[in-house]
């Protein structure tokens, strides 16, 4: 959603050729800030980009689009865990590692920390936040809420286009099923995830794209297991189907096991004696109304 110092700048971009193109569903408060020119006049880019890595930082290219760039790499390197939680790094480190200027690594370090993923220290210093129980459990709860309200609605009118890329990326997910092939196959996840929900509008899409970014740390973790895989091809084909029938209330109760099952196993893992009461709480609503609703989560 929109922050303080920006909700005046938004406006709905939304259309579905931009949600099926956009490599990192979370770009849309980033999108509004450069449509605006949130660094003000740019300077003029040479016609062929320098080929001498000493020679890029002479030439200055747009600076919105310098600051989504620094944007994007480094909150995939915080969310594929390459800048791993706890890490303290520099502004100057995050620019020469990714061979960007400073100007655009500033500015998107703001934003991204407003995100909550990183912390600000003196010094220039930088802190990527770390993972905990306590975060997965509020994650993952907020995902069930948020995500299984959402889709009661929008269900029943997805389209047959909807579904044929559902089907899509479910295809995508299957070829790229190894825990070597993550990226891609959390690619497909995720927009799997959102053609579900975006007929509810661009702040519904964007806050529950931000909370299925946050969670990607954790579903690594998750697809490490043997049988991961397999399960989430089941269960999303299981949710397709519900999808296909138009059937918002078959959804969402697919949906809350489905977010319930990848928390818990994590938890399991991980720290067995945490007990995440808010998931627990979330996903038990979340079924209400269902029958059989009574028997237990099976991880």
């Amino acid at each position: 959603m929109p922050t303080s110092d920006t909700a005046h700048l938004s406006r709905p971009c939304l259309d579905q050729n931009c949600i099926q193109n956009i490599d990192r569903a979370h770009c849309f408060s980033v999108q509004v800030l450069l449509s605006h020119g949130m660094g003000g006049p740019t300077a003029m880019t040479p016609k062929t980009p320098p080929t001498d890595a000493s020679q890029v930082g002479l030439y200055a290219a747009p600076v919105g689009a310098s600051m989504l760039d620094a944007y994007e790499r480094i909150k995939t390197k915080i969310l594929s865990g390459d800048f791993a939680p706890g890490a303290r790094l520099s502004q100057v480190k995050i620019a020469e590692r990714l061979g960007l200027s400073r100007t655009p690594v500033r500015e998107a370090l703001r934003l991204i920390e407003k995100e909550g993923l990183v912390t600000s220290e003196r010094g220039r210093q930088i802190v990527i936040s770390k993972t905990s129980m306590e975060d997965l459990d509020e994650l993952y709860a907020l995902r069930i809420k948020l995500d299984t309200t959402t889709v009661r609605t929008t269900t029943a009118e997805l389209t047959d286009a909807d579904l044929g890329e559902m089907r899509e990326y479910l295809a995508q997910m299957e070829a790229n099923a190894s825990p070597d092939k993550f990226t891609a196959f959390d690619h497909a996840h995720r927009m799997f995830h959102i053609t579900t929900i975006r007929g509810a509008g661009p702040r519904h899409v964007e806050y529950s794209a931000k909370l299925n970014e946050h969670a990607e740390r954790y579903r690594k973790l998750y697809t490490v297991q043997s049988n991961s895989y397999g399960q989430s091809r089941d269960e999303h084909l299981a949710i397709l189907k519900a999808c296909e029938a138009r059937d918002g209330d078959t959804v969402a109760w697919l949906l809350a096991e489905h977010y319930a099952r990848i928390a818990l196993t994590i938890v399991a893992q991980i720290d067995p004696q945490f007990e995440p009461r808010q998931v627990r709480t979330a996903v038990r609503l979340a079924l209400e109304g269902r029958p059989g609703t009574g028997r237990k989560l099976e991880i």
